[in-house]
């Protein structure tokens, strides 16, 4: 219990008053409070092992000060809603008393030493409360498994995809530090030693002290059409300490030389390389080396397609998300969650995209090290920000970019008459009841002439809807009041696809997929108010948006509607809804998430000025 002088003479003290008077100095002032901070002494724990839990002042001010009075810290440990103090630790302490006079006080917490499954992991929310303290980072997060586990992975490629002829880095990571030196033993079958030019070693050592080793390898380029390979590595280690996550890793090595399929379903009628990133000269060296190749581009070089570049198209810009360097232009990671964050795309937070989720892009995205965005949604419970403030039970990511007249670096490219635009992406995870959309629309600003809108794609998940990848031209006076044109089509959507749009004049728009123009609006088809894209009517050019968009009525259909508001049946997110501890579960590949490989915009005017047409934007370079 909480040590405190009790004060059982102060009410007959205050009776008393009227009569004889109290004496000041029978009453002693009440402790003072200090602020306090917790810490946990790592952040991954195995069976055996300690965590110790600090209590700390935390007061800048004053480093010197310490506790006023004994007082008691209440302490739980959960994976979810589920107590694994147990499970997790042994003699788990649901109370401990940091004693006064002290400015820190630690808490031993013991790990189990046995009882874990193999490779079973606990993310484990261990929380400090102390009644009337005011406490930083009262909840610190541990993963508790049965072992540190090698992992072996090719370095910045997580979906195990190359070329022939690519060279390949293999990585061997432990979560720690070991503590000796440690050997992995790599095999393949003797029938594909000749598909490579440089073998893998027969030995990856960890050396003492580290947690990581590394080794390039090198596949042959067959000229001649042959098939796609699946290259199998084999690994073995005699370390106790650090088993094998897995001792199998499968590689698919792609024939360059294999037929295209149909212009809708194969990206590379677009290029031949739709993987191998674009670089400026300023970061060519940074992205060569982080992912193997890159392709250098200047403004007004012609598009790497023939046909392409026939027709006119000559680079303009680019967003690559290369994640190189540890900070600068390309992404921040000044945040609690760690993801590097574009900085060249602003959070889309509106009310209507904070309908059901808060937009937190900071927890909710990031650009990975394979050189992509990745956007998802999570039931985990958020504050959604203004103009929507106000407790959700989901969080997401939305973005936005483009337009001029401002210095910001979200409008680093315009979007006008004369701009053709590619978008790799590909939509994975529990898609029911979303709508993930990457469209283009008009500046909301007061004074806008007319209302545009591009769906480049939108992907509406449900059994109204199906799965199916839609993209519309919205066009007319008003929001309301305006002229559509639509196509979808049936695509493997949870694969890289191109999607593009070409404005190709103020006389004809039209979008396609891959190699496949889908859907065309020519200006003879509307009426002078209907047709607005011209750069007259769209003087800022248009905003390019990423959103979710979830939970969806267009797909789910059903849902009730009270006051005006529509809320979806229950069970819409059992898909994922179970995978709500973010720090647990942000990587499960049931969590819905939009990926974004790269975003390039290409002009077919004779000069970047004729197409700007003096509009000002940022000039830096994000790619």
């Amino acid at each position: 219990m909480i040590k405190r002088i009790l004060y059982t003479l102060l009410p007959a003290c205050l009776l008393a008053t009227g009569f004889a008077g109290c004496d000041d100095d029978a009453v002693e002032p009440l402790p003072e409070t200090v602020p306090l901070i917790i810490e946990a002494s790592g952040k991954s724990f195995v069976m055996g092992e300690e965590l110790t839990l600090t209590v700390k002042v935390n007061d800048e001010k004053n480093p010197q000060l310490t506790t006023n009075e004994d007082f008691d810290v209440y302490l739980t440990a959960k994976d979810g809603e589920t107590d694994v103090s147990k499970t997790a630790f042994k003699d788990f302490p649901s109370m401990v008393t940091v004693p006064k006079g002290v400015s820190s006080f630690d808490v031993k917490l013991p790990i189990v030493e046995s009882g874990l499954e193999p490779k079973q992991k606990l993310t484990v929310n261990v929380t400090a409360f102390v009644r009337g303290y005011a406490m930083t980072n009262p909840t610190q997060t541990v993963v508790v498994s049965d072992h540190y586990y090698t992992v072996v992975s090719l370095k910045n490629n997580s979906d195990n995809i190359i070329n022939e002829g690519d060279e390949f880095t293999i990585q061997v990571q432990t979560p720690v530090p070991v503590k000796d030196d440690m050997d992995i033993n790599i095999t393949i079958p003797d029938n594909q030693k000749n598909l490579y030019e440089t073998l893998p070693p027969a030995t990856l050592r960890i050396s003492a002290g580290e947690k990581l080793a590394e080794a390039k390898v090198k596949t042959k380029h067959n000229l001649s059409p042959t098939q796609h390979e699946t290259l199998v590595l084999n690994f073995t280690t005699v370390s106790v300490m650090y088993p094998l996550d897995s001792d199998k890793m499968e590689i698919t090595m792609k024939d360059l030389e294999a037929g295209k399929g149909e212009k809708l379903l194969d990206e590379r009628w677009v290029y031949d390389h739709p993987g191998i990133p674009f670089t400026s000269s300023g970061r060519q060296t940074a992205v060569m080396e982080q992912y193997g190749d890159a392709v250098l581009m200047k403004e007004l070089d012609a598009h790497p397609n023939a046909e392409l570049a026939a027709a006119g198209w000559k680079f303009y810009n680019a967003w690559e998300f290369h994640s190189v360097g540890s900070s600068g232009d390309m992404w921040n990671n000044g945040n609690s969650f760690g993801n590097k964050v574009p900085l060249f795309l602003a959070a889309r937070n509106t009310v209507i995209v904070q309908n059901h989720a808060a937009c937190i892009n900071e927890q909710f995205s990031k650009i990975t090290d394979d050189g992509y965005l990745r956007m998802i949604e999570m039931k985990v419970p958020s504050n959604a920000t203004a103009p929507a403030s106000g407790q959700r039970s989901y969080g997401t990511a939305a973005f936005y970019g483009c337009g001029t007249g401002s210095p910001w670096k979200s409008n680093s490219q315009l979007i006008s008459e004369g701009c053709r635009m590619e978008i790799r992406a590909r939509l994975r995870g529990q898609k029911n009841g979303f709508n993930m959309g990457i469209w283009l629309l008009s500046d909301e600003s007061a004074g806008q002439k007319s209302y545009t809108e591009i769906d480049i794609l939108e992907n509406p998940v449900g059994p109204v809807t199906g799965d199916r990848a839609h993209q519309t031209f919205h066009s007319g006076p008003t929001a309301t009041d305006k002229k559509s044109k639509t196509a979808n089509n049936t695509i493997n959507m949870t694969e890289w696809n191109i999607y593009w749009v070409e404005w190709r004049s103020d006389t004809e728009v039209a979008m396609g997929i891959n190699g496949e123009e889908t859907v065309t609006l020519k200006k003879s088809e509307c009426t002078e108010e209907e047709w607005t894209f011209t750069n007259a009517k769209n003087e800022k050019g248009l905003k390019f948006i990423l959103t979710m968009g979830a939970p969806n009525k267009w797909g789910l259909g059903g849902g009730t509607e009270t006051g005006g508001v529509w809320s979806p049946d229950a069970g819409w997110d059992s898909g994922f809804a179970s995978y709500n501890n973010y720090e647990r579960d942000k990587e499960n590949d049931a969590i819905p998430r939009l990926e974004i490989d790269w975003v390039r915009t290409y002009i077919n005017k004779a000069t970047v000025a004729d197409y700007e047409l003096g509009k000002a934007k940022n000039g830096t370079k994000f790619y």
